[in-house]
């Protein structure tokens, strides 16, 4: 009986210890930094007017939800929007603010400023404006992180109709 006993207790104890969460290494912290960095990268790529790299960072199903125009859901429409504000008379950066991914180890994203200007090429006024952005990072499938969801709006306020004619 006493054998009986002291199997049913370890039984139990061994269940017991079984059924205890499994330890997780939380390497969120590590995961945003490498966003971070990332994103650190893609600004110098876009800072040299370099597009094809520029539009490296994305994911293939990426989309850019730029502000005052349609949502961009494809890779034409992604490019389009790069090529107009990427050339030789433009300069376009961006820093990150704050950077995070979620415990699950897939998903992040950060917010940050940017800042863009663009020079007429015939000696008019260019255009200078700064904003905030918003992206969602995706880690893919080949453990590299791709950009899912890029948002930006301008922090200069919206022209009038009458300052418009």
């Amino acid at each position: 009986m006493t054998n009986a006993i002291v199997l049913g207790v370890m039984s139990c104890v061994m269940i017991v210890a079984g059924c205890g969460s499994s330890r997780v290494v939380d390497d969120s912290g590590a995961a945003a930094e490498q966003i971070r960095k990332l994103d650190e990268q893609w600004s110098a790529t876009a800072a040299k007017n370099d597009l094809e790299g520029t539009l490296a960072f994305y994911a293939e199903d990426a989309v850019v939800l730029p502000g005052n125009a349609p949502i961009a859901t494809d890779k034409k429409a992604i490019r389009e929007l790069w090529a107009g504000m990427l050339g030789p008379n433009s300069v376009v950066s961006w820093k990150v603010t704050r950077a995070e991914v979620a415990n699950s180890g897939e998903l992040g994203y950060l917010y940050g400023t940017y800042e863009l200007t663009i020079k007429d090429a015939k000696g008019g006024p260019g255009v200078h404006d700064t904003g905030k952005l918003v992206e969602i990072w995706k880690k893919q499938s080949d453990g590299k992180w791709k950009c899912i969801v890029d948002t930006y709006n301008s922090d200069l306020p919206v022209a009038t109709a009458a300052a418009q004619k």
